[in-house]
């Protein structure tokens, strides 16, 4: 376990891609597109979940994490 549990945020960051980035989690948008290639997530627990990012364009990329 590591200090701050599951309460502490993930920042997320992408290289490349045209801002501005939508960030999703299992599919479900992380608030607005965003002009910068970072973001943060709260996980609401432990678990599998689907992190992806879609630039302006529409290419998009994906990573699978587990929280424990």
């Amino acid at each position: 376990s590591r200090p701050g549990g599951p309460e502490m945020a993930l920042a997320l960051k992408a290289s490349g891609g045209v801002p501005p980035m939508t960030w999703l989690v299992n599919g479900q948008p992380l608030g607005d597109p965003d002009p910068r290639r970072q973001s943060s997530w709260m996980p609401d627990g432990a678990g599998f979940a689907r992190v992806s990012v879609m630039d302006a364009k529409g290419a998009t990329d994906s990573v699978v994490v587990r929280i424990e």
